[in-house]
């Protein structure tokens, strides 16, 4: 007896830990399909995930009327996924939907009654809205699965009560299998979600300019480089530009203006790109130097923008300790072609004309 209960929570638990293992698989693919295709609607992205938890139970409980002698475990490893699933759904639709197939795969088991149904409902949902509201809850770990366990404790309760072919012993291993692999799963969802945090945050260290949270060089290059082979017959606008007098403000005010200088211009122009369009971006190249991508950009609107971002820095102020100081910046601006070759020569080009904007005086635009 002691070896089938050992076999019992080694199955329930390894089987709900494969169980989340593909889910994150499928969910990691899915996400990159919707970028690639650009697609941002909610049902593109939960549809995959909502379809593989109600095929697992259906599956599930097919195994468990193909195989009476091992129905309570099947019925067991269906219960804890479908209770975990509710963590899992992104939106109420995708619960509603999982909990329609689970209900009626558990009430056919005989699992349940109606006289149950209120009170499962209202415990799922509880489960469900503690996805959104549990970061308020984090610090008790307790209290957040709290409900899930008691879920779990009266669904073996009701089972062993309603069903006399079923011992106490049965109903206690799978009661402590269902309550060991969840909290498996739940120790499994926390890693993940403080790994997803550790790679955002290395991948923006990675990405980013400490000082001015624009992207940086080597983010440019890839970037830049992946628009260019892309575009086809989109046009592709790039604006260089540096920031004029920028030793002598480091000179005559010190390092920490001139950080702050650099700071300010970052933020100023980051602000007004994306509020011209989210797909813009501002990169910074060199010390006060930077660049603008404008992907789908024709000339006559990268013009525009080029000559209010020139605006935007006239009218900056940076402060000092013995005031403010204001800045100007020089522009060079290039249109992307299929005939350059490459994105490498697109930026020599940008360069060059900014270095004509730089000789005609600074604080000029030169546009290809």
């Amino acid at each position: 007896m002691l070896g089938k209960a050992a076999a019992t929570l080694f199955v329930v638990i390894t089987s709900v830990l494969g169980f989340a293992g593909v889910y994150n698989q499928i969910d990691a693919g899915t996400k990159q399909r919707m970028v690639r295709s650009k697609n941002l609607t909610a049902f593109g992205s939960n549809a995959p995930l909502v379809i593989y938890i109600s095929a697992i139970l259906i599956l599930l409980r097919w195994l468990s009327i193909s195989n009476p002698n091992q129905q309570w475990l099947f019925t067991n490893i269906l219960a804890v996924i479908l209770v975990y699933s509710n963590l899992l759904a992104q939106n109420i639709a995708s619960f509603v939907v999982i909990q329609l197939v689970g209900t009626l795969l558990i009430f056919g088991t005989g699992a349940a009654s109606l006289t149950a149904l209120p009170l499962y409902l209202f415990a799922c949902l509880t489960v469900f809205a503690e996805r959104w509201y549990g970061p308020k809850l984090t610090k008790s770990h307790f209290i957040y699965i709290a409900p899930s366990l008691i879920v779990g404790a009266t669904f073996w309760t009701y089972v062993y009560v309603h069903h006399s072919s079923l011992s106490l012993l049965t109903a206690l291993v799978n009661f402590v299998a269902f309550v060991w692999a969840y909290l498996a799963l739940w120790d499994y969802d926390q890693y993940q979600r403080r790994d997803q945090q550790v790679v955002a945050r290395l991948t923006h260290e990675v990405e980013y300019d400490g000082l001015t949270q624009a992207r940086n060089w080597v983010t440019f290059q890839r970037d830049f480089t992946n628009h260019y082979e892309k575009m086809g017959d989109q046009p592709l606008g790039l604006i260089v530009l540096d920031i004029d007098h920028f030793k002598d403000v480091n000179d005559s005010y010190g390092h920490l203006v001139g950080n702050r200088t650099l700071m300010t211009v970052a933020s100023a122009l980051m602000q007004s790109l994306h509020t011209c369009d989210v797909h813009y971006e501002l990169y910074r190249t060199g010390g006060e130097e930077f660049a603008i991508l404008l992907p789908n950009t024709d000339q006559e609107k990268a013009s525009a923008i080029v000559h209010d971002c020139q605006k935007k820095l006239r009218g900056l102020p940076i402060h000092s300790g013995n005031g403010s100081l204001n800045i100007t910046a020089s522009f060079g601006v290039a249109m992307a072609s299929k005939e350059d070759g490459s994105s490498t020569a697109v930026f020599k080009r940008a360069d060059h004309y900014l270095y004509e904007s730089k000789r005609a005086g600074r604080d000029r635009v030169t546009v290809e």
